[in-house]
């Protein structure tokens, strides 16, 4: 009995109440809620008030620490080659901004729906990775990207612009929660 309860008590309160926290390794998808809007409802917007540019946030936890998350995703961009224009990067957060090509732009967002006609040249993501600690002991981390697209409008007449706002595909946030998934999931 004195063995059992030497092991009780190394473990801690979380076996004792039998809040036992996961291996590590684990991936589990993020609750559906994570994502719900906010419940102060927005001002009304006028009619002609110009679309906003919707990003495409993608989720997922584990149970390893942000710090394992961030370390690994500044690995895995290196790992890809990923060309990193500007970063800020924290224990719990990386923003940094992504220069893609014209192909990479097209996949990434909706470009093709946009009713302007455009001949895209390149474009930049700007990403946002957070990590937050819940208290299970899992790791929610959160993927958000915005795109800038660089071209020549198809209209010869048409106002010069700088960049396009385009709403993202998600296609871009699907491949990052992949690889995590796929890394922590190998995990011992």
């Amino acid at each position: 009995m004195l063995p059992l309860l030497t092991i009780l008590l190394a473990l801690g309160p979380a076996a004792l109440t039998g809040e036992a926290h996961q291996s590590s390794g684990t991936v589990r998808p993020c609750a559906s809620s994570w994502n719900a809007p906010a419940t102060v409802p927005k001002k009304q917007r006028p009619k002609n008030a110009p679309k906003e540019v919707q990003d495409a946030p993608a989720c997922i936890e584990f149970s390893s620490s942000a710090l394992d998350v961030q370390e690994y995703l500044q690995s895995y961009s290196r790992s890809q080659r990923w060309t990193i224009v500007e970063e800020h990067v924290l224990e719990d957060s990386w923003n940094f901004s992504l220069a893609i090509n014209k192909d990479e732009l097209l996949k990434a967002t909706k470009a093709l729906s946009n009713s302007e006609k455009v001949e895209w040249r390149s474009g930049v993501a700007l990403v946002h990775v957070s990590s937050i600690a819940l208290p299970d002991g899992f790791t929610r981390t959160v993927v958000r990207a915005r795109f800038r697209g660089y071209g020549e409008p198809g209209d010869k007449f048409a106002p010069p612009r700088e960049y396009w706002e385009l709403e993202s595909s998600g296609s871009f946030e699907a491949s990052v929660v992949s690889a995590l998934k796929a890394h922590f999931k190998a995990e011992p």
